[in-house]
């Protein structure tokens, strides 16, 4: 069987699991991950250099070979330690105030400089860009179903009809968001993330499910 893409990268974890907090694996870890974003922010995925990286943390680019393996890797990796103090999705009380939440943490994840180069770049898969998205794709699945619960929690409440299609909702919430921010590079306005959340908590009290969109052209 092929190799879990995520193996090479949980030694980060266990580095901060066996040393002292402060300890000097800390601190290079630590300083990689900051010079790892500095760099994809300022000239994206594709021209990263490990070189760059190695130079911008003041470690030997040795180290970063032996601990994250490649650039997708490493890149993976700064992925998930600042991803994986995202918090679940508030539970207002309410759909439209859970919804209006979590389309301000999209908001705020969209515009992390990193992000944006990151997502912008990847595209389709290619044998650049293949290394992290096998990863990405270990992580995406969990925050789909983390972030879906906003909308089990109506359809639990009656606030949305029981056919309704939690998958669907939050696709029909969030891609706006992402081709405004990623295609169009429009702003993500309080305004426009009040006009989506509108539409999509009408669209779905209407009976529109994932159903109803068809499989043809």
């Amino acid at each position: 069987m092929p190799k879990d893409p995520l193996e090479k990268v949980k030694h980060l974890h266990a580095d901060a699991a066996t040393t002292r907090p402060g300890g000097r694996t800390a601190r290079t870890g630590e300083a990689v991950m900051e010079a790892t974003l500095a760099e994809l922010s300022e000239v994206g995925y594709a021209a990263l250099r490990i070189d760059s990286v190695a130079e911008r943390a003041g470690v030997n680019k040795t180290t970063i070979y032996r601990r994250w393996g490649d650039k997708a890797g490493l890149v993976a990796t700064a992925f998930i330690e600042r991803q994986s103090t995202a918090a679940p999705p508030r539970d207002t009380g309410n759909l439209r105030g859970d919804l209006m939440a979590l389309l301000r943490e999209m908001r705020r994840v969209l515009r992390t400089p990193w992000i944006t180069a990151l997502l912008s770049e990847l595209g389709p898969r290619s044998a650049e860009s293949g290394g992290v998205r096998e990863v990405l794709d270990k992580i995406w699945p969990e925050r789909f179903r983390e972030s879906r619960t906003i909308f089990v929690r109506a359809m639990e409440r009656g606030e949305l009809p029981a056919d309704a299609s939690p998958d669907f909702l939050l696709e029909a919430a969030s891609g706006p968001l992402y081709f405004r921010w990623l295609m169009l590079g429009r702003p993500l306005s309080d305004a426009y993330l009040e006009k989506t959340a509108d539409f999509v908590i009408n669209g779905a009290r209407a009976g529109l499910t994932d159903t109803d969109t068809g499989s043809g052209s």
